[in-house]
């Protein structure tokens, strides 16, 4: 005799709220919703298998209300966006997995009598852009120039911070699974304060440029003692908190120290170039961003606000662009052409065009711009 399970249609109603764009299969919201109005019953194997292509924890589907997941982290996004109310089971998965280190590595250190590490909110309260620079400036032993006799500046810096005590993560899937891809479109980095045990977690995903700011980022938020969930764009130009301010401003301060960049920009304004290229000569030799030393110049008051922006949408067209290159390289064009027809007609679900080109919402609308 079969033995099926009757699950709660409010857990159902979560779990499929859950799901997202990114996650959602067709097959399985169909047999959610089944399962939900009572046209089948699911077995123990029906279960799993359900659990395993959703990602929600198997033990959930046998509540009787909801389950309230404590996600304290996200209480710290950068940018309090509608599109991260709910975050993906990719997102919570890679919070969850982190904490679970923070939690084995604080318990070690305890038990060989480890002290707290002293970094964690020593500039707590504090202001200003040029002491809190200094301060990681000395804690991590960086002369003013550190990266001009540097060939990759995120090792350089990730092994400096290593040194100091924290802990610094990086992957671009969930665990080992590379069908769950992390978005940068979500987050690109986030640090949970631990006084024993700090974490940063970048998302490897991100651009060379992106993952080098993200670093230095959540480092100044361990100094001042603040837990981030950093999913600022590129312009970082939406109104974030002081904290996110001083946190950006010191960031650039370290990547683009202002005395340096004021001789660099004065000698290279002299030459008779577009105002765009002296930004990308100054960003190498910097070895950064074009978007940094964008906002350091208007900072600075050596470009306007629209020179700034028109910088900001360069990049990340060109981002955009590499991306649904390599992206339609590896695809088979009618293929997607015939993904793209049959989403027209009605006769596949987005979440469904999704999962077989492996894109989401943002990066499936650029693909089509190639066909």
């Amino acid at each position: 005799m079969k033995i099926t399970y009757n699950i709660s249609p409010a857990v159902i109603d979560w779990i499929v709220t859950q799901l997202g764009t990114n996650t959602t299969i067709s097959d399985s919201l169909d047999t959610l919703k089944a399962w939900q109005v009572g046209e089948k019953s699911p077995t123990y194997n029906e279960i799993e298998s359900i659990s395993k292509k959703t990602h929600i924890p198997f033990g959930y589907f046998f509540l009787k209300t909801p389950p309230k997941e404590n996600i304290k982290l996200m209480e710290y996004r950068t940018i309090d966006s509608s599109e991260t109310k709910t975050p993906s089971r990719n997102l919570l998965d890679t919070i969850f997995e982190m904490e679970q280190i923070v939690d084995w590595i604080r318990e070690y250190l305890i038990g060989e009598d480890f002290e707290e590490n002293p970094i964690v909110g020593k500039q707590k309260n504090k202001t200003d852009i040029k002491i809190i620079s200094n301060y990681v400036r000395e804690v991590l032993n960086l002369p003013i120039n550190w990266f001009e006799n540097t060939r990759n500046s995120f090792n350089y810096l990730r092994d400096k911070m290593s040194a100091a005590g924290v802990i610094i993560m990086t992957s671009g899937i969930v665990r080992n699974n590379t069908h769950r891809v992390l978005d940068i479109n979500e987050f690109r980095a986030f640090t949970i304060i631990d006084k024993f045990a700090p974490l940063i977690f970048i998302n490897a995903t991100d651009s060379i440029s992106g993952k080098l700011f993200s670093l230095l980022h959540e480092f100044v938020h361990i100094c001042l003692g603040t837990n981030n969930l950093f999913n600022a764009g590129y312009s970082f130009s939406k109104e974030v908190s002081k904290i996110e301010k001083i946190c950006n401003a010191v960031t650039a301060e370290i990547l683009v120290p202002t005395i340096l960049f004021e001789e660099k920009w004065h000698k290279l304004s002299l030459q008779d170039k577009p105002i765009e290229k002296t930004i990308e000569d100054v960003a190498r030799f910097f070895r950064c961003g074009s978007i940094v030393v964008a906002r350091k110049a208007l900072d600075r008051g050596k470009i306007k606000q629209e020179t700034y922006n028109q910088t900001v949408q360069d990049v990340v067209k060109q981002k955009e662009s590499v991306f649904c290159t390599t992206k339609t390289s590896r695809l088979d064009k009618r293929f997607l052409t015939f993904v793209v027809d049959s989403l027209s007609q009605g006769k596949t679900l987005y979440s469904e065009a999704f999962r077989l080109t492996k894109t989401n919402r943002n990066t499936f609308s650029q693909l089509k711009l190639f066909l």
